[in-house]
């Protein structure tokens, strides 16, 4: 099977966005909420605390962030899994044992952690079935339920990009205004798992000045999201919506995808997530 890049599901997710219907979650904003996820589903986390309030966990940090609370400490803990597998398993699992009762935020009708989670407790978002690493339908169908951006003027900006040949540098360092460091972090970790050879990293400007911008260098690239690092090598993308500048960015990278980057997402997803004993649904 052959895969599209990912510029082709961002215009997909975004034709369809406004068409879908998103579950109603039983929160209020308080301090109390916790959003527990791995890999982007942490970022999508940070995005949800804008709304509900509350801190992001990640997958290396919940299980030593939980041993040192009681479950009486939290309003809701609620795990965000695109696929309701993986390491969605696995916290479940542990939150379950440990007298918690935790949401799930998912994409996924049968979600494998539904075995640690209730039903009524299991909140599914709606997507497009996507290759494994994408992630543009899930995580943008969740953050458009938060937000509820202007979908018709995130198009019309994508459709005046300015597309950057991202090829030319060794490394992208996505920097962004520091209420939009989600998106520079999940914009980097996208790079990672889309353009093989290229090194990337992501976070706010107020982190970024200490010490990231000290050293010029022809071969690194400043990717800059509402915000300017002043720097010889910079591309400046400006969108006041958090799903605008996420899709911008996506789209971005996929236009710059290769043939053999998406061979490589095909031919290697499967073994990789073998050996790691990831259960989830087929997802392409």
């Amino acid at each position: 099977m052959t895969f599209e890049t990912v510029d082709v599901y961002v215009m997909k997710t975004l034709g369809s966005l406004d068409d879908w219907s998103y579950p109603k979650l039983p929160l209020r904003r308080s301090a109390g909420n916790v959003f527990v996820g791995s890999g982007n589903a942490f970022n999508v986390g940070s995005l949800f605390t804008k709304k509900y309030g509350g801190n992001a966990v990640s997958a290396s940090s919940y299980q030593a962030y939980f041993d040192s609370c009681d479950p009486s400490d939290f309003t809701s803990v609620n795990i965000i899994s695109a696929s309701g597998g993986k390491d969605a398993v696995r916290m479940a699992s542990f939150l379950k044992e440990r007298g918690f009762k935790p949401n799930l935020l998912t994409c996924d009708q049968k979600p494998p952690a539904s075995e640690f989670v209730p039903q009524e407790s299991i909140f599914v978002y709606p997507s497009f079935t996507e290759p494994p690493t994408y992630n543009v339908s899930t995580y943008a169908s969740m953050i458009h339920s938060l937000f509820h951006e202007d979908v018709g003027e995130i198009i019309r900006m994508l459709e005046g990009l300015e597309i950057p040949d991202l090829r030319k540098y060794k490394f992208v360092l996505f920097v962004s205004s520091d209420e939009h460091e989600p998106i520079a972090t999940m914009a980097a970790r996208k790079v990672g798992e889309s353009l093989g050879g290229v090194g990337s990293h992501g976070e706010g400007l107020s982190t970024a000045r200490h010490g990231m911008l000290l050293h010029p260098n022809k071969e690194w690239l400043d990717f800059c999201i509402n915000c300017s690092t002043g720097t010889e090598n910079t591309y400046r993308l400006d969108s006041g919506s958090f799903l605008g500048a996420l899709m911008a960015t996506y789209y971005i990278i996929g236009k710059n995808q290769r043939p053999e980057d998406v061979e490589s997402i095909e031919r290697n997803y499967a073994a990789n997530a073998q050996k790691l004993g990831w259960k989830f649904n087929k997802v392409w």
